[in-house]
């Protein structure tokens, strides 16, 4: 037997699936109105939209005021916040069948939310291209975090053009990360010591992680990409792209989380080539 407080989730989530009656929350969720009001925007018939609100109200979702308004009640209006989430996932559930997002924080994952404005990445050539062009539009800021190195020799040579334009960037990696030697060795001399110079200017930071959960490629304008691992805990560098404000405030929160968490790196492999 269910206990009160499931039957109770069970009966949330059956009269969420209804898509009339989700309307009709939607609709409440800007203003009290009418039932004739209702119905008419919801092209649907008064005793129909009737019986919808009634199973609403059932539920403690919506209530009557004493003018004839139906208003929707604080927990509707709560549970209702909950449900981006929900949509974030049934929107990409191929993604999340094949990604996990167990590494994430609980508190972000409570915020998972917060993504609906993001659009998929399903070439590893458009993730490449995505971050290279907002490295490229970068004003302010050009964070990142990852697992390995996602650039090439020009990609510092666009690096540095940030960092002479003022962009400053913060990077997380794995402790005694190095990038592959056959990118590295085509950077040249001189774009090694410019990158000192930043460096010892403080326009470029890095910290360490253990082991980085998420890998992420962002500016103050756009999340060139968010990838989650695969199942196996490798990234294929899948993910997301987005230039929503809400996108970009939960991966400045979450690349900020990591970043007081990691530690100092010892030394420096773009500028410090042997």
């Amino acid at each position: 037997m269910l206990s009160q407080e499931m039957e109770r989730l069970c009966s949330l989530f059956f009269e969420l699936s209804n898509e009339d009656r989700l309307s009709i929350i939607l609709k409440l969720m800007d203003k009290p109105m009418k039932l004739t009001h209702i119905a008419k925007e919801l092209d649907l018939t008064v005793q129909e939209c009737s019986r919808q609100l009634s199973r609403l109200t059932d539920i403690d979702l919506v209530t009557k005021d004493p003018d004839g308004f139906f208003v929707l009640q604080p927990y509707g209006r709560h549970a209702f916040r909950l449900f981006p989430g929900f949509q974030f996932l049934t929107e990409h559930v191929d993604y999340f069948n094949r990604h996990t997002l167990s590494v994430l924080p609980e508190k972000f994952m409570g915020r998972i939310g917060e993504l609906r404005g993001c659009t998929p990445i399903t070439k590893l050539m458009g993730t490449f291209s995505k971050i290279g062009k907002v490295l490229g539009e970068a004003e302010e800021f050009y964070w990142y975090m990852t697992d390995e190195t996602l650039t090439s020799a020009n990609g510092y040579i666009n690096g540095l053009e940030a960092l002479d334009r003022g962009v400053q960037i913060k990077a997380i990696e794995p402790g005694g990360y190095s990038p592959p030697m056959e990118i590295v060795k085509n950077v040249s001399d001189e774009v090694q010591k410019a990158y000192a110079v930043h460096r010892s200017k403080g326009a470029i930071v890095d910290r360490t992680h253990e082991k980085i959960d998420v890998t992420m490629y962002m500016s103050e304008k756009e999340v060139a990409l968010l990838a989650f691992p695969a199942l196996t805990g490798e990234f294929d560098y899948l993910g997301f792209t987005s230039t929503d404000e809400k996108v970009i405030e939960w991966c400045k929160d979450l690349h900020s989380y990591y970043w007081e968490k990691g530690g100092l790196r010892d030394e420096y492999y773009i500028d410090s080539r042997d």
